[in-house]
């Protein structure tokens, strides 16, 4: 039998959860549903950033922190002025809506979660294909 010394050494991790994929109408707002779980306390230190990569894209772009109790928009970007924070950390949400959505926002976003001293094992991602109004599935 092995030793259970290996159970002693893990290092807690950040779960982050969202869903595989969600489709907005064109024009409407979107709520990009991000939770996570963590062992620790959420603390001041706690952070989420989320990124987007376009469809196609090789790249991805930053365009919201939030730490701190406050948020942090990027200011050139494919979303300036259309993101809400609409998360709590305390309540373990890392959600954002952006208003407004339009055919260039499809693409794959990405919700990183950071709760000191907790790791994150893997980003959240969200495939968004923006559809026309009234094609909803």
């Amino acid at each position: 039998l092995l030793p259970s010394l290996y159970l002693s050494h893990t290092v807690s991790a950040v779960e982050v959860n969202t869903p595989e994929e969600i489709f907005v109408e064109n024009g409407t707002d979107a709520k990009l549903p991000c939770t996570f779980t963590s062992v620790e306390v959420i603390s001041s230190a706690a952070s989420v950033s989320w990124s987007f990569q376009p469809e196609g894209a090789a790249t991805r772009i930053s365009f919201f922190y939030y730490f701190n109790g406050k948020p942090y928009p990027g200011k050139d970007i494919p979303f300036k002025d259309r993101i809400t924070w609409a998360g709590d950390l305390n309540k373990k949400d890392a959600s954002i809506s952006i208003s407004n959505m339009q055919f260039r926002d499809n693409g794959t976003y990405i919700c990183d979660v950071k709760n000191p001293p907790d790791i994150v094992v893997k980003p959240g991602e969200i495939r968004v294909r923006v559809v026309e109004k009234g094609i909803c599935p």
